[in-house]
């Protein structure tokens, strides 16, 4: 557990035996970030903050969708950070917010948590009220979409170049592993997309709207950003993949062509010298001629040629 106060003269770490009195402190704003949670994290949710048990329960079962609930005394949100690394990219952060204090509960070492803190030791200590603080968490978290999409945007450009020049069955595989994490980013997207409008549309009677209102709009910019690139990735994969099934159909008409005109030929040579191989007491040129043989490779050697020269103009090789 890590517990910190904001007040006008700065920030400082406090241990879990002094919470209480904190939040009962005006002026100061209490930030208790759990990890797990494990039994005494439980314990500081259902008795120091006397969270709902249904929210208490909520952050034991990872892996949920985005939602919003209102409480009596608090909001509890649950947010979908993401990672470019890791597999499934997808996290679950799970955030109190109330008056006068954020309660984050993650299941390990959160990026979104060390980069929200980061932000206010760069002089926003002074003024992290519980609204800043809820504001800064759902940018971040929002924020950590678009280098997913970026790197989603080049990987679909290179298999573009991949497909056209050679197209390959792994290709096929990484569209479709793309198309997957796209259907997954915007399962996550679409319903933190409705829960920000829905705060943006109410009023919160624990949060400062006032300090909020123009934060949230922001993030739900941002949001519908995102919403556009995964629309505009998705109908691009979906040329791709149009692209690489008319890449694979043009290459094996051209390996057929290719078969086709090496048959044609091949037939062509057959026929001249199965005339030469039937019974036939005379023929022309004479078994006897000495230039017999070399006038017959010529004309097997021409005929070659006159089929290579249609082959090429019709573009059969």
């Amino acid at each position: 557990m890590h517990a910190t106060i904001y007040d006008p003269t700065g920030s400082r770490a406090v241990d879990a035996a002094e919470l209480p009195r904190w939040l009962a402190e005006p002026g100061v704003t209490v930030w208790v970030a759990l990890v797990g949670p494990d039994a005494f994290g439980q314990a500081i949710l259902r008795e120091v903050f006397r969270f709902h048990p249904l929210a208490i329960e909520d952050t034991l079962n990872q892996r949920q969708r985005p939602k919003v609930e209102e409480y009596e005394n608090h909001l509890f949100l649950i947010l979908n950070p993401v990672s470019c690394e890791a597999s499934p990219p997808f996290r679950e952060l799970d955030v109190f917010a109330g008056a006068n204090f954020v309660v984050t509960v993650h299941p390990a070492e959160e990026p979104v948590v060390e980069a929200v803190r980061s932000r206010l030791a760069g002089g926003g200590a002074a003024t992290a009220s519980a609204t800043r603080l809820l504001y800064l968490l759902l940018d971040t978290v929002v924020d950590g979409y678009f280098p997913l999409l970026d790197a989603v945007g080049d990987e679909v450009d290179d298999l573009e170049d991949e497909i056209l020049s050679q197209p390959q069955t792994e290709e096929l595989k990484r569209l479709f592993g793309l198309k997957r994490r796209l259907v997954e980013l915007r399962r996550v997207v679409g319903p933190q997309r409705d829960m920000l409008n829905l705060l943006t549309r109410r009023e919160v009677p624990f949060l400062d709207q006032r300090e909020i209102q123009y934060h949230l709009r922001d993030v739900y910019d941002h949001l519908l950003r995102v919403t556009d690139m995964l629309d505009t990735y998705r109908d691009l994969l979906t040329g791709t993949v149009e692209l690489y099934m008319s890449a694979v159909s043009n290459r094996l008409n051209l390996v057929v062509n290719r078969l086709t005109a090496i048959t044609v030929t091949v037939g062509a040579l057959a026929v001249i010298t199965g005339f030469y191989g039937m019974n036939f007491v005379r023929t022309w040129p004479p078994f006897s001629a000495p230039w017999g043989v070399p006038f017959t490779l010529l004309a097997m050697a021409a005929a070659a040629a006159v089929l290579r020269l249609l082959f090429r103009r019709n573009d059969w090789s």
